[in-house]
């Protein structure tokens, strides 16, 4: 990575956050801080100093941070560093990190000089030295290398190390851009070496001196209009000395705005082409306005360009309306303009950004499509164009017209998105109806997108989605292919990181996929991880069918799968209870807890349930049961003889409560009492369930009663 990305590049810069501070603000302030000085506002300065320099400090601590982070994130993922610094958040980062580190050396050099002498201004001039040291060997970037190599060679003077500072000086003074300011700290450096004394005699400015060159630029710039080449000429020299910083930056403007004025449409440009090199968006919208009213030779060279520059800071600004009003005012006003394409893309773009927020945008930005297909339909960016459209129309439910739109999309990097929106429009046409077939294929085509399209690399959020989608529908394909379920969904957490906002749905498929195979055991991580996330509006549904399918596995199965469905089961519905179950589900859950041994529980439930219910033949049973699994054999008596008031004689629910009555005092050694049931229950039987249990009343009287 060389520095030479980072130093025409202000405008993409700013639109680059770190997230507690903004490189391109601080930059900014750093730059009013050199202007102080320049102007002589000491007292100004070094008010501002102590603040900047902990802004300037801050930052880069956090940028370290950042890199720190994702450097230890990337080697628990799969330890591939080289991808991660090829990658544009990495390259970002380290753009940011070098223009924090670039000004906080420069910063600290002059605030050495706000503070006196002392250990502050040592230690100070120690961290510009380090600050500085980072930048003297960049190669191929020898401006920024010159210039570090000027500031290291004041600090090693002001620290008074005559040998160091002379070595980086005379480096500085074969470099165009630094061999004048160089030359004349070498005549310093002689000086106080010397104990004060003058140097013999002081260096005559070189051609390429920065005042001998805006002398002439001052000099030229109102011969240039109208004359292409030394139009361009003068904007290279203008722009190069701009870009020195500090105070240049005012005064060549000041200088461009004198000479020029607002009588050229190229006069107009190039205060706006330094306006945007500064930073200082706010300063074009005038001077476009202005450019319309120049009928000069140059108005189709510049106008569009100020123009474009307008609409380009309206963007980057954060006005996604305005700056696609401007492209749209551009492309009228210069339909055959070389910078028409890019009007015509950005105003793609900035219309998508303001539909985001304001859905009525949506028309617009599908003719905003159109028309730039219309006209660049063979150019880079009609593949962009041919999915944004077509993923349109899909979210308007027109999966036709997708399809025609989404087809056009060639191999590149919108391939997978456009297939991507082929598959959803054909996911969103599913329904009660869809053959078994076609769903079946749809499946399988979501299965294959997974497998062919590497997550890693930017496409991560459309593999995971497509996997979210495969599962579900073959969840819902006759019988449901669970093993297909699983299969999309395996490691979802560890493939698809960043992913969050499906995961929920991601383990809740799974989770029921895995139920349904019997795969108990693996699900209880996916059971604890779904009943962690909290509620949603198919929380309860999902729950309940959970519940009712581990509930059957209770009873069927080897011992060790009913016991572990048992476990997960009392989670299900404990869980249901709390997010809104109803009274079947509280008697379900308290049945679990008998079966699991825990009577106390159990019979708690289903006390809860009588005191709203107190005729409730389910809950009646289960407290009984619950008793007479505690020893209560008397309270039990008491619920069966509670059903048995509820029930109408002879009627199987009746008899029931008979048999239970008299097996309990049987067993409990009270053959008296169980005798005396069984006689009165003689003859009384009113159904067919009610044939059966007095027949096997009649079993129990042959022996209860000799």
């Amino acid at each position: 990575m060389t520095i030479r990305r980072w130093l025409p590049a202000l405008l993409l810069l700013a639109a680059q956050p770190v997230a507690a501070q903004n490189v391109p603000g601080l930059e900014s302030r750093a730059k009013a801080f050199y202007e102080q000085l320049e102007r002589g506002q000491r007292d100004r300065a070094a008010s501002e100093f102590p603040g900047l320099e902990r802004d300037l400090a801050a930052a880069a601590t956090e940028i370290e941070n950042t890199q720190d982070k994702l450097r230890d994130q990337d080697v628990e993922s799969d330890g591939n560093l080289e991808t991660l610094f090829e990658s544009e958040r990495w390259q970002q980062l380290e753009v940011q990190g070098l223009v924090v580190a670039y000004h906080l050396a420069w910063v600290r050099y002059q605030g050495a000089q706000l503070v006196g002498d002392g250990p502050k201004k040592k230690a100070l001039l120690q961290k510009a030295v380090d600050g500085f040291s980072q930048f003297t060997d960049v190669a191929g970037v020898p401006e920024i290398s010159s210039e570090s190599l000027y500031g290291r060679g004041l600090a090693y003077m002001d620290m008074g190390d005559w040998g160091k500072a002379t070595a980086d000086l005379e480096q500085a003074s074969s470099e165009a851009k630094t061999a004048s300011r160089a030359k004349a700290a070498l005549a310093e450096v002689a000086r106080r070496k010397a104990g004060g004394k003058a140097p013999e005699a002081p260096p005559q400015p070189a051609p390429d001196d920065p005042e001998v060159l805006a002398t002439g630029l001052a000099e030229r710039l109102p011969k240039v209009p109208g004359d292409a080449a030394a139009e361009k000429d003068a904007a290279t020299l203008a722009r190069g000395l701009a870009a020195r910083g500090g105070a240049w930056q005012g005064r060549i403007a000041t200088m461009v705005a004198d000479k020029l004025g607002d009588r050229s449409s190229y006069g107009l440009w190039l205060q706006a082409q330094l306006a945007v090199d500064r930073g200082r968006c706010a300063d074009v919208a005038p001077l476009a306005a202005a450019s319309n009213n120049v009928n000069d030779g140059g108005r189709a060279r510049y106008r569009p360009e100020i123009l474009f520059m307008e609409a380009g800071c309206r963007l980057n600004g954060g006005k996604p309306q305005e700056a696609a009003d401007l492209f749209a005012e551009f492309l009228k006003e210069f339909p055959n303009s070389d910078r028409a394409r890019e009007a015509a893309y950005y105003r793609i773009r900035a219309l998508d950004m303001v539909r985001a927020n304001n859905p009525a945008a949506t028309p617009a930005f599908e003719e905003a499509l159109a028309s730039y297909l219309q006209r660049f339909g063979k150019t880079d960016g009609a593949a962009e164009a041919h999915w944004l459209l077509g993923d349109l129309y899909r979210t308007k439910g027109d999966c036709v017209k997708a399809a025609t739109e989404l087809v056009q999309v060639p191999a590149g990097p919108f391939a997978a998105r456009a297939k991507m929106a082929s598959l959803e429009c054909r996911v969103n046409a599913l329904g009660p109806k869809t053959p078994p077939a076609e769903r079946a294929q749809l499946v399988a085509d979501l299965d294959a997108f997974v497998k062919a399209t590497p997550a890693k690399g930017g496409d991560e959020a459309l593999v995971a989605r497509a996997a979210l989608m495969g599962a579900l529908a073959a969840a819902g394909t006759t019988p449901p292919a669970h093993d297909t379920t699983l299969a999309l969904l395996a490691d979802f957490e560890k493939n698809y990181p960043s992913q969050k906002e499906l995961l929920p749905k991601a383990v809740e498929a799974r989770l029921a996929a895995k139920v349904a195979l019997g795969q108990l055991a693996d699900a209880t991580a996916d059971l604890d991880a779904y009943l962690a996330a909290g509620g949603s509006t198919e929380r309860s549904k999902t729950l309940a069918r959970l519940g009712r399918d581990l509930a059957a596995r209770t009873e069927r199965g080897e011992p060790a799968d009913r016991q572990q469905a048992l476990v997960l089961a009392r989670k299900v519905y404990a869980a249901l209870l709390q997010s809104g179950g109803g009274t079947a589900d509280k008697v379900t859950l308290a049945d679990l807890e008998l079966k699991s041994g825990d009577g106390a529980a159990a019979r708690k439930l289903y006390e809860e349930v009588l005191q709203t219910e107190p005729t409730s033949a389910e809950a009646l049973r289960g407290a009984a049961k619950a008793a007479a699994a505690a020893g209560d054999v008397d309270a039990a008596l008491a619920y069966w003889r509670r059903v048995l008031d509820a029930s109408p004689t002879g009627a199987t629910s009746w008899y029931e409560a008979r048999v239970a009555q008299v097996t309990l005092l049987k067993d409990s050694n009270r053959k008296p009492e169980a005798c005396q049931i069984l006689k009165s229950s003689r003859g009384r039987a009113t159904s067919t369930g009610g044939d059966q249990l007095a027949k096997r009343l009649q079993t129990m009287e042959a022996e209860v009663c000799k």
